[in-house]
């Protein structure tokens, strides 16, 4: 979220930790609602991440492959949104093939899982009760039992996690070395099961790093930041910038700041 602190005031949002049996594929569960005073509405921005979810309204349920650029949506009446957020890796035992199928796509939920009916969908989101809504999730994403344990998906997980935690990583390669395996197996990991490239994860989390310096420091020296993230000039990091928080660099720490 670019602006928690506005969103707060439009609408909540609560997480929910997965149990035992979903928690080596599901990395949480959230809902989000909101009711805000007729005719107003709160533009939200939310920033990719490489996770794939699926998302449950009355009025439909749907599967969203990893998306590589900022989701804008407004948020206006009221309303509410149950999530699924798979760990990197953690949808491919369910969908079977390999996942950058779906990048910046959309699937009936239906599709994969085959409880997410209609009826089941409105049942699940007129439960008042958010323990009893998770576990009725998890039930219709369980079906007729869990897919079988894929060793690459705790992989997937663990190399986007040293990706996201390791800032020296700005290239393939080097996040290849640090996880030990070669760029052609990691290229072929992600693609199948984190859904997108390495680079893209790599500079995804570096681009995050540096958002959250326009709100930490008054005035950033972009170019230094480039140059740290490893960007051969200004240039490209701010095209990069743009594409996944929407704005220049400049122009998102003016608008951060007020």
């Amino acid at each position: 979220m670019l602006d928690p602190a506005g969103s707060a005031q439009s609408y909540g949002l609560s997480r929910y930790r997965p149990s035992a049996a979903l928690a080596p594929f599901v990395e949480h569960y959230w809902v989000v609602s909101w009711q805000l005073p007729e005719g107003t509405s709160y533009p939200a921005e939310v920033l990719p991440h490489p996770n794939l979810n699926v998302a449950f309204t009355r009025e439909r349920g749907w599967i969203t492959g990893v998306t590589t650029g900022r989701y804008d949506y407004e948020v206006k009446g009221s309303g509410a949104v149950l999530g699924v957020m798979f760990r990197p890796g953690g949808f491919r035992p369910f969908y079977g093939r390999a996942v950058a199928e779906l990048m910046d796509q959309t699937l009936n939920a239906v599709e994969v899982f085959p409880g997410a009916t209609e009826a089941a969908r409105l049942k699940l989101m007129a439960e008042p009760d958010r323990q009893q809504m998770i576990a009725a999730v998890e039930a219709m994403l369980a079906g007729g039992g869990l897919p079988a344990m894929d060793p690459n998906t705790e992989l997937a997980a663990d190399i986007v996690e040293l990706a996201r935690t390791d800032r020296e990583i700005v290239s393939v390669a080097t996040l290849a070395r640090r996880a030990a395996v070669n760029e052609r197996t990691l290229q072929h990991l992600f693609q199948h099961y984190v859904g997108v490239g390495p680079k893209w994860v790599i500079r995804l989390y570096r681009l995050i790093e540096a958002a959250g310096r326009a709100t930490a420091e008054a005035a950033p020296n972009w170019t230094e930041v480039a140059h740290e993230l490893g960007y051969a000039d200004q240039a490209h990091f701010s095209n990069d910038f743009r594409r996944i928080v929407g704005r220049a660099p400049t122009e998102y720490a003016r608008a951060v700041r007020g």
